[in-house]
């Protein structure tokens, strides 16, 4: 199976951490000891969380070996450890913040996922989780349209590719069932992100979302064409600015808790 290319990853680090800063912002503990980061990738969301809470000990998991890799090797006063969000977490302890910045998107039922996560929360932990909302994207709408190109099709047609994300009830009916519903907060940020050209929302694509798409395909011909032909949706989608810039608007939902 295809891994994540954590150096294509971090091409964008600054877009990709933006929403992981402003998650980290409405977390109101002043002094964790423990924080887990879960689906750390190649650490940058981890990094901000040391960042703010320098004395904690941060724990960050993934299950991209290429990703954690990168992640020991940027920043090495953190443990990063090669785990699946779906096993059971708690041999890692108890922690103050169990924290999840666009990761868990592809993981399915989110109820009892959340619920695994409150788990491993101390008394007055704080559960803090960013999601994309992919289906509002544009350039996902014209992803999607691919899958049913009939060249393609023959493969994708039994292959997991859609994200699991819910709506803001759907989180909102599983979060009070387990916190006090006066310390849950539930917002959607929409980003705009001014790119030089469409070949970034390509790289951007192919860094992740693409990923699973690439891995269904049976060889490179077929990719290159998927991939072309990806490039010539996206073309009539975005338009470029007075300036050159492509303006890529990707939204994402927010949700915190304490226990």
């Amino acid at each position: 199976m295809l891994d994540w290319n954590p150096d294509l990853y971090l091409k964008f680090e600054k877009e990709r951490t933006l929403p992981a800063k402003d998650l980290i912002s409405r977390v109101e503990i002043v002094n964790p000891k423990r924080i887990l980061d879960i689906g750390c990738g190649s650490g940058n969301s981890t990094h901000e969380l040391k960042k703010r809470w320098p004395n904690a000990e941060i724990v960050g998991i993934d299950n991209s070996k290429s990703m954690v890799e990168k992640a020991r090797s940027l920043y090495d006063d953190t443990k990063f450890i090669l785990m699946d969000a779906t096993e059971d977490l708690s041999p890692l302890g108890k922690f103050d913040i169990v924290f999840s910045n666009a990761a868990i998107q592809r993981i399915p039922d989110h109820e009892n996922l959340i619920k695994s996560f409150y788990d491993l929360l101390n008394d007055k932990g704080v559960l803090a989780i960013q999601l994309p909302l992919i289906d509002e994207v544009e350039a996902q709408k014209a992803l999607y349209e691919l899958e049913y190109v009939k060249k393609y099709k023959q493969y994708l047609d039994d292959k997991e590719l859609r994200f699991n994300t819910k709506s803001p009830d759907f989180y909102y009916d599983i979060l009070s069932s387990l916190f006090n519903p006066n310390s849950i907060y539930i917002w959607t940020t929409t980003y705009t992100h001014s790119m030089d050209s469409l070949d970034d929302i390509l790289k951007w694509y192919e860094s992740t979302t693409l990923v699973p798409y690439f891995d269904a395909l049976p060889n490179e011909e077929i990719i290159s064409n998927f991939k072309n032909n990806f490039y010539i949706k996206l073309k009539n989608v975005y338009s470029p600015r007075p300036n050159g810039s492509i303006l890529f608007n990707y939204k994402r939902l927010f949700l915190v808790a304490s226990k």
